[in-house]
């Protein structure tokens, strides 16, 4: 059972869910968006590939496993810390603490609006058809602002468990390529003689 990946999962799920609590916590003023999404987009990602080779290393040091063993492995496990984590933070932003989740939406929201407005002044010579774009863009953005208030709904819960899903079985299929060819009890020698 300890080197499962129920186990490693479980595991991953609260390091995941300690990473959360910590920008929540440290974090939640005015820069909760853009640590949220550095740790999301860089620690995270990092972390569930970091677990799931030490699993199949410790794996295949006893035993030689098929790509659709590994596979299986690497996979399970970051969906099962991935899962887990993301429905106890939905669960806290939507049920607990409903005006953290208000906050992450409109300052998602405020980030895409200027960046919207940075692009629309870095044109020189905008056309009538920028301009229109432009406008359109901004009405939806302000729209978004003030009526789409929660980003953890279930469409965007569907959105993001799906490309986190996509992630993990990116991951799993290179990590798969790899930990098969590895012999188990593989002895490095040295062609040096002397």
């Amino acid at each position: 059972m300890k080197n499962s990946s129920v186990h490693y999962g479980v595991l991953l799920g609260f390091l995941t869910l300690v990473l959360f609590f910590l920008v929540y916590f440290l974090f939640i003023g005015q820069s909760y968006y853009i640590l949220s999404l550095r740790v999301n987009f860089f620690i995270l990602p990092a972390l569930y590939t970091l677990i799931a080779v030490i699993l199949l290393y410790k794996k295949t040091s006893i035993q030689k496993l098929s790509f659709a063993d590994c596979f299986t492995t690497s996979f399970s496990t970051m969906f099962i810390g991935g899962t887990v984590s993301f429905i106890i933070i939905s669960l806290f932003l939507n049920y607990v603490d409903k005006g953290a989740n208000e906050i992450f939406g409109h300052q998602l929201y405020t980030t895409w609006r200027e960046g919207l407005d940075q692009e629309f002044s870095m044109l020189v010579k905008p056309s009538s058809e920028d301009i229109q774009k432009y406008h359109q863009y901004q009405k939806l953005l302000n729209w978004m602002i003030t009526e789409e208030k929660y980003f953890f709904n279930l469409r965007m819960t569907v959105i993001i468990l799906g490309m986190l899903y996509t992630f993990y079985l990116i991951i799993s299929v290179f990590l798969s390529m790899f930990f098969r060819l590895r012999n188990p009890h593989a002895t490095i020698r040295s062609n040096t003689s002397s």
